[in-house]
């Protein structure tokens, strides 16, 4: 479905924006499809749930019959799996949920700074041996200890007489002005943890690993585009 979609895409543009627009675009038939398609999977393992536990009850009662012992055993598996898509699922939505209220004055936002601010907090400081909590005292043992280790003389001691600093060669600086290879961008990519995102437009590393044969197209022309500018232009957000 998603192959499908990514080339029936007709944008206008420059690669980076053509590419923005695919995504976006992606984006709402993938929430089309995930309710059409995916549906509730808490529903679903409801019904799971209820039709195993009918198959256990008949088999309290009399022993089942080999259709019905199969119909158990692919409801487990199924049961399983959707396990597995409500774990995942999860995962996504928690980041999601950093991504959309993590910077906002809001009640998760809160609540994660107070915890933050809890777990580096400090309670107090030992002074001559003595462990104290005073807030007064704290501050100017704190105060005391950065002044001390932040403390400049009158000679650094720093001399970059006679030093010869390293200079690359002209097939260096040449490798570096090349343009991207496909080889270099997929390189790049694999080596990168699969469930990052770099931002948060529902799309991870994962999404891009396993679209790439058909989508490397058009972030091979993003990077080259991004190479020869060495810019992102306004209102354009780069997703590799």
């Amino acid at each position: 479905m998603v192959e499908d979609r990514w080339v029936s895409y007709v944008t206008q543009g420059i690669a980076l924006q053509k590419m923005k627009v695919k995504l976006k675009c992606l984006k709402g038939d993938l929430k089309i499809w995930n309710r059409d398609v995916y549906g509730n999977l808490h529903k679903t393992k409801e019904g799971i749930l209820k039709e195993i536990e009918v198959l256990d009850c008949k088999d309290c009662v009399e022993d089942l019959m080999d259709p019905d012992k199969l119909r158990r055993y692919d409801l487990v598996g199924k049961l399983l799996l959707t396990d597995k898509k409500i774990d995942s699922l999860i995962c996504q939505k928690a980041r999601a949920c950093w991504f959309k209220n993590g910077d906002s004055c809001t009640k998760f936002y809160n609540s994660s700074l107070r915890w933050r601010r809890l777990r580096n907090e400090v309670k107090g400081v030992e002074v001559g041996g003595q462990w104290c909590e005073e807030p007064s005292t704290v501050r100017s043992e704190a105060k005391r200890f950065f002044d001390n280790r932040f403390k400049a003389t009158q000679d650094f001691g720093v001399r970059l007489n006679g030093v010869e600093f390293e200079k690359i060669t002209p097939d260096d600086n040449k490798g570096l002005i090349v343009e991207f290879t496909v080889e270099e961008i997929r390189e790049a990519v694999w080596h990168c943890e699969g469930s990052k995102s770099p931002g948060p437009d529902g799309f991870n590393l994962n999404f891009v690993k396993k679209c790439w044969e058909f989508i490397k197209e058009d972030v091979v022309e993003a990077m080259a585009l991004f190479h020869k500018t060495g810019a992102i232009p306004r209102g354009v957000m780069p997703h590799l």
